[in-house]
């Protein structure tokens, strides 16, 4: 049943959350626990599901039933779908698919906490790793473990086993917004209803609006968003997962991290077994010390812009936003344009991010000729074309993931015990995936020289998303930060979506090749 949670909440705007750290991601099944012995009935499928849950959105944990020892060659399986019911039918959207031997007459079945094995006639509790988790799905809540999902005989309802997930969804804006919107930016409150309406049992838009103009206040809403978080958990199932997926810009991202920090030592259980995406737009703390450039000024007013910001900064002294190691999976939308003098100043996104959980999908949006508020603000280009799209999994954003790494390097402590990445070639290799088709190109520049970059290399994703390469000539040792890009072809002819996922590397070592 759905939950009778208000649409919205005023009081900060519509949701958000955090959770506990994750368990061990392990083998494809682990018995857990013996459960109370069954007398087979004949007229019963092979295998019958009693129940499924979650501990951890990585995985799924069943309860079981077999009335016949599977044969060699026809492996026990189990199909982990995503439904907008409970029952499942052609509408489900597959999740993963679990084989369980035997595999040969000679392999071991998996055995269970006793020791016998999980694949005997009787009652099992197992577990399912899922290598890409059970990320929000609004428009599909139902968690669906189906028996042989390949038979015709899953329209029996034994064969399934079904849990609901509520997800939470907080959008928080940035600083410096006019006192006058009781309720929140007009994107913030825009960005929510489309939430609510794509799925999210609820959402809140978080509004500080009033106090957003006094620098330094916006760490002090952190604690006041988390425990609004928390009270909102409190009215699902005590017993059912929820997911969280927090949107912020700007000051916006500051709030939302340490909101994130204060709920991981005091998530609920239903927390704790949900996902957590935490998605930034251009974020942006209001510190001076942040490193790199952090904004671009034109016209007569710029200068004076420029004292104004640094005044500003100065004060407020924001720590920095960050992903903390209970996020899942973390996104950040952010532009690095020029003012124009008609605008005089555009701030910038501040990135890379540090993350201290998951892998960073970064995407410029530089050449959508994005700035940093106003009518062609990061925020609005996310509210127009991500946000609408957010109950099915936002199709776009999963097709532009871009993932990159060296190839063979060696991790070295530096004398200020730091961790560096260091190749002993002159020609190290990349490889990673991107949107299948794409342009990868690579660039790199000296790391004393953040404005000093340029193309080293460039090649095609395959069909699957894979690609590889090296740097076109040798390098000379030294020290340098790479970045990778992916250009999608098939969304140039689309207007306002020249989106370029990036992926940076980091500084990079390198050393003469040994002779």
């Amino acid at each position: 049943m759905r939950s009778r949670i208000p649409a919205l909440s005023w009081a900060a705007g519509l949701i958000g959350n955090e959770r506990r750290p994750k368990g061990p991601r392990g083998a494809a099944l682990v018995s857990t626990e013996r459960l109370e012995q069954r007398t087979p009935l004949s007229a019963s499928p092979a295998v019958v599901m009693i129940s499924a849950t979650t501990s951890d959105s990585q995985s799924v944990t069943i309860d079981y039933a077999l009335n016949q020892t599977p044969s060699v060659g026809a492996p026990l399986q189990f199909g982990v779908y995503r439904s907008s019911t409970s029952q499942f039918g052609p509408g489900a959207s597959l999740v993963d698919l679990v084989t369980v031997g035997p595999t040969s007459p000679t392999a071991s079945p998996p055995l269970d906490s006793s020791g016998q094995s999980a694949l005997a006639v009787g009652d099992h509790r197992a577990t399912l790793s899922l290598p890409g988790g059970l990320p929000p799905y609004p428009k599909k809540p139902y968690v669906l473990v189906v028996a042989d999902p390949g038979s015709p005989a899953t329209v029996n309802p034994q064969d399934t086993a079904a849990f609901r997930v509520y997800t939470i969804g907080v959008v928080t804006h940035g600083g410096i917004q006019d006192p006058s919107w009781t309720h929140g930016p007009p994107w913030e409150l825009q960005t929510a209803y489309m939430m609510k309406h794509e799925g999210y049992d609820a959402v809140i838009a978080y509004n500080w609006a009033y106090q957003s103009s006094t620098p330094g206040t916006a760490i002090k809403q952190s604690p006041r968003l988390a425990r609004i978080l928390l009270h909102t958990a409190s009215r699902f199932p005590s017993s059912a997962p929820i997911d969280l997926q927090l949107i912020g810009h700007s000051e916006g991202t500051v709030v939302n991290t340490y909101a994130l920090v204060k709920l991981s030592t005091e998530m609920p259980a239903g927390l704790k077994k949900g996902y957590i995406v935490d998605t930034m737009l251009d974020p942006h703390a209001a510190n001076n010390n942040v490193p790199g450039k952090q904004y671009s000024n034109a016209g007569i007013l710029g200068g004076a812009a420029n004292m104004v910001i640094s005044n500003y900064q100065g004060v407020a002294n924001d720590p920095r936003a960050y992903f903390p190691p209970v996020v899942d999976q973390a996104q950040v939308f952010y532009q690095h344009n020029k003012a124009t003098p008609s605008a005089i100043y555009n701030l910038w996104g501040q990135v890379p991010v540090v993350s201290m959980g998951p892998l960073v999908h970064y995407y410029n949006l530089g050449p959508t000729g994005a700035t940093h508020s106003g009518n062609t603000g990061v925020a609005l280009w996310y509210r127009n074309f991500v946000a609408p799209t957010l109950g099915d999994q936002a199709p776009l954003v999963q097709e532009l993931q871009l993932s990159a790494r060296i190839d063979a390097p060696q991790v070295v402590t530096s004398h200020h015990h730091i961790a560096e990445t260091v190749v002993t070639t002159n020609q190290p290799e990349f490889s990673g995936i991107a949107p299948p088709g794409s342009q990868v190109r690579l660039y790199m520049g000296p790391a004393n020289q953040p404005t000093k970059i340029g193309p080293v290399g460039m090649t095609l994703a395959n069909s699957l998303g894979y690609w590889s390469m090296t740097t076109r000539r040798p390098l000379v040792p030294g020290r340098y930060r790479a970045v990778v890009n992916s250009f999608s072809r098939s969304l140039r002819t689309r207007p306002g979506l020249a989106v370029v996922p990036t992926a940076p590397l980091g500084e990079i070592i390198v050393k003469t090749p040994r002779g």
